[in-house]
């Protein structure tokens, strides 16, 4: 006769409650472990008749498990908010003691009434492969990290024990409640949340419903088709970027995305057992969950997000109006460079450009006059006199010391927030032809009243160079923004992305 009762260590928690659902959903019955009178009454509410006692004393309650199909072990030890190093190996060690009084406990029922036990842990447990990806075959990790430090050594005990067990490996499970609920979208919508830079690693995630539907997907096929086996617990996509999960959830609440910090700030504040929780890279796809026939309610978080925060009160309004370190750098940049401009323009600036051509008698400098041949130079040389001469150079070495890397700088900003970032050099290339430009001239002004035809030639050919890469450069910039706010408009997700990028 097919069981059709699970037993729940776990069941009043974040993904057991959802286990309990799915199952009294298809019309099983559950048991489910309840430490108190209120955790009892929650478990009732939902279906599960419970079973009061702990889950570090097995013994007192296994008996409640004889005849089960399956039991989840859900157990997890109370958690610190910063784990370090100390904190995990403390964990670790009451977590493999609970495991022992567990499997002691089921090799007490006899064999035919004993029920299939399903240990579930993180993707954390398995090697990832070259390419950073994990299966269902995958091996165990030989060197631990972040909660593979628990799950590693609790599964070695259950496969040394002889019990009959499935390995249910869980990515980030995410959802309406924990640790999400408590502190994680709450810092996010204060404006508090931190990543580390840059936050391009694969996080494989799963929604809380998802994941408790899962797992009695599992145990509902039975021991036969699932024991002694590896089953990853991950949405379809294998793993969402860190960025772009905490982008669109910014998207969705309204707010502004996360900043970045640096790895070893976070893992200071984190701890290092969760900062490499956090900054793992690991991409784990469910191909065996889904060769079973189960199919995800959120196959990836872009459908699971929008539920979890409505569920959490985040209602969905228009992101702020807020500005980007990246686009006030820009800002700062261009104001510099229109009061460069002004400044170097203004008649009362002894080594700006007004007073030179007053003392050339009206005449152009050579910064500004393209295509000037040798005689215009002399002549403009001549006029300016030998106070005139002393002026220009101090000009090219003050002022005109800082315009070129400033101009360049600002136009490589622009270049690189607009659609064609790939032209970001040519505003460098301005920069570099302004420097050589001053060099000729510098030259030119030396060598005065001796002539040097070619040094004029090749000092107008980088005015004229100067001149076209600047306007390149500026035009390539406006072009780029304009296609980019284009872009956004089409492609609302695409804001988030700029953003990071910036």
């Amino acid at each position: 006769m097919e069981r059709t009762r699970l037993f729940v260590v776990g069941g009043a928690g974040f993904v057991g409650r959802e286990v309990i659902r799915g199952a009294v959903a298809r019309g099983w019955e559950v048991m489910a472990l309840a430490r108190s009178a209120e955790r009892a009454a929650e478990l009732t509410a939902i279906g599960a008749t419970p079973v009061h006692g702990d889950a570090r004393t097995p013994g007192a309650w296994i008996a409640a498990a004889r005849g089960a199909a399956a039991l989840v072990d859900l157990a997890q030890p109370a958690l610190p908010p910063r784990i370090g190093a100390r904190d995990i190996e403390a964990v670790s060690k009451v977590r493999k003691a609970m495991m022992r009084d567990l499997l002691d406990a089921l090799r007490r029922l006899a064999p035919e009434e004993r029920p299939l036990l399903l240990s579930v842990s993180g993707v954390d447990d398995l090697a990832p492969d070259t390419r950073g990806r994990v299966d269902d075959g995958s091996p165990l990790r030989t060197t631990p990290t972040g909660f593979s430090h628990v799950g590693v050594p609790v599964r070695r005990l259950v496969e040394a024990s002889g019990v009959a067990a499935a390995f249910l490996h869980l990515g980030t499970v995410y959802g309406p409640g924990k640790s999400f609920a408590a502190s994680i979208f709450p810092r996010l919508a204060r404006g508090r949340m931190l990543l580390p830079r840059p936050a391009r690693n694969r996080l494989p995630l799963i929604h809380v419903e998802d994941a408790g539907r899962a797992i009695f997907h599992l145990a509902a096929l039975g021991a036969g088709r699932i024991a002694g086996h590896s089953w990853i617990l991950a949405d379809e996509t294998g793993g969402t970027r860190l960025c772009d999960l905490f982008d669109l959830a910014a998207e969705e609440m309204g707010v502004a995305p996360p900043r970045r910090a640096p790895a070893w700030l976070l893992s200071i504040a984190l701890g290092r057992i969760l900062f490499e929780t956090l900054a793992r890279d690991v991409e784990a796809r469910p191909s065996g969950l889904l060769a079973t026939g189960f199919r995800f309610k959120y196959p990836t978080v872009r459908e699971g997000l929008p539920p979890t925060l409505r569920a959490l009160g985040y209602e969905r309004r228009a992101p702020p109006r807020t500005v980007s370190r990246g686009a006030r750098r820009l800002r700062w940049l261009l104001a510099a460079s229109l009061a460069a401009l002004v400044l170097v323009n203004a008649p009362l600036l002894p080594v700006g450009v007004p007073a030179l051509r007053q003392l050339a008698g009206g005449e152009r400098i050579l910064d500004l006059r393209p295509g000037y041949s040798p005689q215009t130079a002399h002549r403009f040389l001549e006029a300016l006199g030998r106070a005139g001469r002393a002026r220009y150079l101090e000009m090219l070495w003050t002022v005109d010391l800082a315009l070129p890397a400033l101009f360049s700088v600002a136009l490589w900003t622009a270049l690189g927030r607009g659609a064609l970032r790939r032209w970001r050099w040519v505003g460098l290339a301005a920069g570099a032809a302004d420097y050589l430009e001053n060099l000729a001239i510098t030259a030119l002004i030396a060598a005065f009243p001796g002539r040097n035809d070619a040094l004029v030639l090749a000092a107008s050919v980088l005015t004229s160079s100067k001149l076209l890469l600047y306007g390149v450069s500026l035009a390539l910039a406006i072009g780029g923004a304009w296609a980019a706010r284009r872009t956004r408009a089409a492609d609302p997700h695409a804001n988030a992305a700029g953003g990071a990028r910036a």
